[in-house]
């Protein structure tokens, strides 16, 4: 900033200083534009360091905000890989699940129907050995009768 004011301070000088008739020269005190010339040579380096110190300070914030990118935007996938995971996961559940209670219908209908064609043998035995029971009943009923007529 301070080159930029010594800059304003040689143009106003050569602004300011007198002509020479009938041309478009200036008479300028040599001493002067030296005095500012010296002056701008010492604040360039100075300048131009700071400006070099501006720079990589600016390189060294934008490298530190990539980095920071590249970490949110690893979070951010890192995230989505969970949530797609813990997905997936739950569906393999579901499928699981509805295979689970597909297997349990079956087995329960292949029960029932075990149970129903158990129950029905059962009651056929039961009437099979009732009819030979009742058979039985009958023919003795039927001896009875018979001893007592041969007795009369």
């Amino acid at each position: 900033m301070k080159t930029e004011k010594l800059l304003e301070d040689l143009e106003n000088l050569i602004e300011n200083s007198g002509r020479i008739p009938m041309t478009t020269k200036r008479v300028i005190e040599e001493e002067d534009i030296m005095r500012i010339l010296d002056s701008i040579n010492e604040s360039l380096p100075l300048e131009l360091e700071e400006s070099r110190r501006v720079v990589a300070e600016k390189d060294k914030i934008m490298a530190e905000a990539q980095r920071q990118a590249d970490t949110l935007i690893a979070q951010a996938k890192e995230y989505i890989a969970k949530l797609t995971e813990e997905s997936e996961l739950a569906k393999q559940a579901q499928e699981y699940a509805n295979q689970t209670i597909t297997l349990a219908n079956q087995s329960s209908k292949e029960l029932k129907n075990s149970s129903l064609q158990y129950a029905s043998d059962v009651l056929k035995f039961l009437e099979n050995n009732l009819e030979k029971v009742l058979e039985s009943l009958r023919q003795e009923q039927e001896n009875l009768k018979q001893s007592g007529r041969e007795q009369q």
